[in-house]
């Protein structure tokens, strides 16, 4: 089907430098793949964009723009450990501190031990709260982190793992803000975000006509490993905090449940935002965000293999971020970043220089591949 002729939804659009077919020949069989569902992507490579490609639909049946931002949900992760590990880098915290000497009532438990380094690689015993908390209360933050201040761990802190899908975001933003006096949004926002221009945030302005609902979540049944009994309620408190996040999350009434801050979770960004940020944690120069000796420490494997419970599905995490794996083979390794739930992927990879975003309106199940195959496309014209 020539351009000419194919439907709107279907179109590519943007810009792909020479060397790069691979990655835009991948693009559009995700496109196809989504069924039209909008989605962007945008690598840069040694400070140049050299992939900047959009195209799809919204909900709504508007064509994607060049500049839609959407939730990227876990995505959030990533961008919340480059907020901390910038604050370290200036000083104001120590990631292989225990988390107690910053936030005293965390110290409880058995709990005073863990550093910030394994709790935000999900050691920390404490991956979802003991109440079921409501929208509002996650919007005011504080109830969330006495909460997770006062929580008894699962197991002995430090010596299993299990994600902790939405409290390691306040447990990092609260270390944050008991280091500068920040919490994530306020961090992003002036540190990073207004320094370059940028639209990322944590806590947009709902409704925005610059901010799109994903299409209904689809089957999420794939992986072939359920879960049952005691571990299946556990990942739903994790995930949806006890019903504060509700069944309607990847539709347009469910985008609203992103106007509180969650670090983990409540990102709202474009593509190129995303590959501009991780760019900027590996670009040589004075706008660089992070040094080469804070990227390596972050890189190095924390948590991995069988977790406190459930299956291993392959993720490799250090301090903040997930590393490359069997799962997410990324550039390779040395690359770091976070995917989010849905299909999207961020990273960067500080050997090639990679900043690479990919989000898409069309949610896909646990073992979804499309940001698997454009990474593997990426890798062959390396």
């Amino acid at each position: 089907m020539s351009e000419q002729t194919r439907p709107a939804a279907l179109r590519v659009h943007g810009e792909v430098e020479t060397g790069y077919g691979a990655v835009a020949d991948a693009f559009a069989r995700t496109l196809e793949e989504s069924r039209g569902a909008g989605q962007a992507c945008t690598i840069i490579h040694e400070g140049t964009t050299v992939v900047d490609l959009w195209g799809g639909r919204t909900p709504a049946g508007t064509e994607w723009s060049r500049d839609l931002r959407a939730p990227v949900f876990s995505v959030s992760k990533g961008i919340t450990a480059i907020c901390l590990l910038m604050a370290s880098e200036r000083g104001l915290l120590d990631p292989d501190a225990p988390v107690a000497e910053l936030w005293p009532e965390f110290g409880q438990h058995g709990k005073e031990r863990i550093t910030v380094r394994d709790a935000l690689a999900h050691r920390a015993g404490v991956p979802a709260l003991s109440w079921p908390a409501t929208a509002r209360e996650l919007a005011a933050w504080d109830p969330i982190a006495r909460d997770i201040a006062g929580s008894v761990p699962l197991w002995e802190p430090g010596t299993s793992h299990l994600y902790h899908a939405v409290t390691v975001g306040f447990l990092a933003g609260e270390v944050l803000r008991r280091a500068t006096g920040r919490r994530p949004a306020q961090w992003l926002a002036t540190e990073i975000v207004a320094p370059r221009g940028l639209s990322l945030t944590f806590t947009p302005d709902l409704p925005s006509a610059d901010i799109a609902a994903p299409f209904p979540l689809q089957d999420t049944t794939t992986t072939g490993i359920p879960l049952a009994g005691d571990e299946l309620e556990l990942q739903e408190r994790a995930l949806l905090m006890h019903g504060a996040y509700g069944p309607d999350l990847f539709t347009a009434a469910g985008t609203a449940s992103f106007a509180p801050e969650s670090p983990a979770a409540s990102l709202i960004a474009s593509a190129r935002d995303l590959a501009t940020v991780y760019s900027a944690t590996v670009e040589p120069g004075p706008g660089r965000l992070l040094t080469p000796d804070a990227v390596a420490a972050a890189s190095v494997p924390r948590s991995w293999g069988e977790p406190f419970h459930g299956p291993d599905r392959g993720d490799i995490w250090g301090t903040g971020f997930m590393l490359h794996s069997r799962k997410r083979g990324m550039t390779g390794p040395g690359s770091f970043g976070h995917d989010g739930a849905g299909g999207q992927l961020a990273f960067a990879h500080p050997e090639h220089r990679i900043g690479f975003g990919y989000q898409t309106l069309q949610p896909g199940s646990d073992d979804d591949r499309r940001a698997e195959d454009l990474s593997a496309a990426l890798r062959s014209c390396l």
